[in-house]
């Protein structure tokens, strides 16, 4: 049955709490980008200030994400909460997106698939400017293309979401699978590898050639140095908020299917089959993976549609589900309540380095601290950043001025507060500003120690066991 032309009264209800989704996600933003968006952030910053991709700056994301965070730098400069503005309206339009899709795959339930992508999307996962929140827009987009007999464009949308979160590729399965017709199969394939080569000649005319060498190096030794970790598993499954909230979204699907299984239930199963196929795809396995089961499983809900009788036929798993959507909103507003004192020492230990030593510094962070080199606006000292925990840990092509230990694995020599020698550089460091830099230590040349102003700041945040 076709659908009604305008929405209803109720559809206006899902889509408002929709947009109040998107609100929400905005105020439980951190002030200050941390963990990967922090990294994106400084990367376009420092690519914006000269320094070159996977030259001076080693990650093994392809380019995409770096230049969005460029653009981000050049638009907003240090005023992050432009930056989260911009990138909230960029979810906004996915789920407006999801809508039309929803809509034009003639699904009744379309506003609360609408409103359960709004709400899964946007508020369980901590903050913006993933690769999966990129990939997504694009994921939709070509959906969305698709679904108006757009398949060349839609593969094109599909190739650029696969630059951010290469697993995207898999949402071409389910189009392929339906019964387009060849000449639209060829087209959605044409228009994906056609966006795919367009890609390449761009990213040989702004980076040259030296990009595909020195990122096949990177991965190389991203491989060699962080194998896969089963812990990453259990840590994420045990203790991610989103993965919660992914284990409602499959309950509530669980709840809804039935047979018949329509047009629009079999594609949206088939595309969540691909994106739970996408979690394997990875060398490691991280909460944020998950973001993009959010609109797949969203739609294949609402193709079923939820009703009183679906309540009544299964009211275990309907238990199950509103008590799990109690614990992940819990959780959801832990997080949002209380702020992680270890990232803002982190951030303002950074800060503090920049007004010391000023911009540019060399400061090497002996673990995961991209909020610190984005509030320093430091310099990576180079390919030490890939490795793990060896003797090979100093091994710098620049020598750094500043080196930050913690804030959870500290070697027992920086522990006591004690000197050391870089050996491959015979460059010996000192502590700085001993017990007032928190849960961080930091040491720096001895000829630099009268950089730093140790008195009258504010990084007395106490000291981790």
């Amino acid at each position: 049955m076709p659908l009604a032309s305008r929405p209803s009264r109720a559809d206006w209800v899902y889509l408002g709490l929709s947009a109040l989704a998107v609100v929400i996600s905005v105020l439980k933003a951190p002030v200050f980008p941390i963990n990967d968006s922090a990294l994106f952030e400084y990367f376009g910053w420092a690519m914006l200030h000269g320094q070159r991709l996977y030259a001076d700056l080693l990650d093994v994301k392809l380019p995409s994400i770096f230049v969005v965070n460029e653009l981000w730098q050049a638009l907003f400069g240090g005023n992050y909460a432009l930056h989260t503005y911009a990138e909230a309206a960029l979810n906004a339009v996915s789920i407006a997106l999801f809508a039309l899709l929803l809509r034009r795959r003639q699904i009744p339930a379309w506003a609360l698939g609408t409103f359960l992508f709004a709400v899964f999307f946007s508020i369980p996962f901590p903050q913006f400017n993933y690769t999966q929140h990129y990939a997504i827009f694009f994921i939709v987009l070509g959906l969305y293309l698709s679904a108006r007999g757009r398949n060349l464009f839609a593969g094109g949308a599909l190739a650029l979401a696969t630059t951010f979160w290469i697993p995207a590729a898999l949402t071409c399965i389910p189009i392929l699978l339906e019964p387009i017709g060849r000449r639209q199969r060829i087209l959605l394939l044409g228009g994906f590898l056609a966006m795919l080569a367009l890609y390449v000649l761009a990213l040989l005319a702004a980076f040259g050639p030296r990009l595909f060498t020195d990122f096949a190096r990177i991965w190389t030794v991203r491989v060699e140095a962080h194998p896969f970790n089963p812990s990453d598993v259990r840590r994420t499954i045990l203790y991610s908020t989103l993965v919660r909230a992914i284990g409602v979204l499959l309950l509530l699907l669980l709840l809804a299917v039935r047979r018949p299984v329509s047009a629009a239930s079999r594609f949206a199963l088939g595309w969540s089959g691909c994106a739970l196929a996408g979690l394997a795809i990875p060398p490691n396995f991280y909460e944020h993976f998950f973001l993009p089961l959010t609109p797949a499983l969203s739609m294949a809900i609402a193709s079923f549609g939820l009703s009183r009788e679906n309540l009544v036929r299964r009211p275990i798993v309907a238990l199950a589900a509103l008590v799990l959507t109690g614990l992940t909103t819990q959780r959801v507003i832990e997080n949002a309540t209380t702020s992680d004192t270890a990232e803002v020492n982190a951030v303002s230990v950074g800060e503090w380095i920049r007004s010391s030593a000023g911009s540019d510094t060399f400061v090497y962070t002996d673990e995961y601290l991209p909020e610190l080199d984005l509030a320093a606006r430091a310099r990576m000292p180079g390919r030490a950043s890939l490795l793990p925990f060896t003797q090979e840990r100093f091994a710098w092509t620049h020598r750094p001025l500043v080196i930050v230990f913690g804030p959870s694995e500290v070697p027992p020599i920086i522990r006591q507060g004690k000197s050391f020698i870089a050996q491959n550089l015979r460059v010996r460091y000192v502590p700085v500003c001993v017990g007032r830099t928190g849960y961080l230590i930091v040491y720096t040349l001895p000829s630099n120690v009268k950089l730093f102003r140790c008195t009258g700041t504010t990084l007395v945040f106490g000291s981790r066991n």
